[in-house]
């Protein structure tokens, strides 16, 4: 586009220098600058003072022609310089007669042409004008449109800036805000080994306590039942004091031993605590009828 703009203003002003060269006169350059009809009534003028000042000089010398042709005439004869006189007077008439045809010729045939050259010299200065004008609003908009351009190109340099600017801001943050998060979630990993440590211990301290009352309820269930037999078997008429602590058979004592064994067994295996979900221990009557006597 601007290529074509270049190309269009360089050919306008070698136009506008043809039509100058054209236009320009051969003489005084005032005479450019002078309006067609003023330019015209001078060149009438012109014409008519040429003119009288050429039939001023053939008339002079016509005069010293014959002054000198009549100077030698008269020493040699005069009634024949006299016919000669007049003779060569009717001839000069004749040739200023033609001459002022030929001249009144020549007069018209430069009238007529400058006439007719001179609409045609004023439609030249019009389109001149015209395509000076063109001219001088193409550069004008050429002028217009690289300062639009300017103002855009600076408008989107300082967007870019700005837009650089929020990015920088915006990019500082995140990372700002990784490391806030990079931070929080090493802390929060730390406080889920305690918690995880914690229930370990508290994983642990339930089990253990869960099977000190296993092995209680399964002593009070198995003490409950070898009691309950020896009074469903003794006889009757049998009538022991109630305040005397009963003795424990030798079963019982047996079941006692048992029991104690398997509570070291417990103990051993509490110090290598299972998962929550599978503690491993199974299921009793004793434990039923404690949670029925609760």
């Amino acid at each position: 586009m601007e290529a074509a703009e270049t190309k269009a203003e360089a050919a306008a002003r070698e136009a506008l220098a043809k039509v100058a060269d054209i236009l320009e006169p051969i003489g005084l350059q005032e005479e450019a600058e002078l309006p067609v009809q003023i330019l015209a009534e001078f060149v009438m003028d012109s014409r008519k003072k040429d003119k009288l000042l050429c039939s001023q000089l053939q008339v002079v010398d016509f005069l010293q022609n014959f002054l000198v042709q009549e100077g030698t005439a008269q020493d040699l004869n005069p009634l024949a310089s006299e016919d000669t006189s007049r003779q060569k007077a009717i001839e000069v008439k004749e040739q200023w007669k033609e001459l002022k045809a030929t001249y009144q010729e020549h007069v018209e045939a430069i009238t007529s042409s400058l006439t007719q050259a001179l609409p045609k010299v004023a439609e030249a200065q019009r389109k001149q004008a015209q395509l000076q004008e063109a001219l001088e609003q193409l550069q004008a908009k050429k002028q217009a449109a690289m300062e639009k351009l300017r103002i855009v190109q600076k408008q989107w340099q300082l967007q870019q800036e700005k837009r650089l600017q929020h990015l920088a801001v915006v990019s500082s943050e995140v990372r700002e805000c990784q490391a806030g998060t990079h931070q929080e979630l090493e802390r929060l990993y730390q406080e889920l080994g305690t918690l995880k440590q914690q229930a370990e211990q508290e994983q642990y301290n339930l089990q253990r306590h869960q099977t000190f009352l296993h092995l209680l309820y399964t002593l009070q269930g198995k003490l409950l039942f070898h009691e309950a037999e020896p009074e469903a078997e003794m006889p009757q008429e049998l009538d022991l004091p109630k305040d005397k602590p009963q003795q424990l058979t030798q079963p019982q004592e047996q079941n006692i031993r048992d029991t104690m064994g398997r509570d070291e067994g417990v103990s051993s295996k509490a110090n290598n605590p299972q998962p929550a979900g599978d503690t491993g221990l199974p299921w009793l009557p004793g434990r039923q009828q404690h949670g029925e006597g609760s």
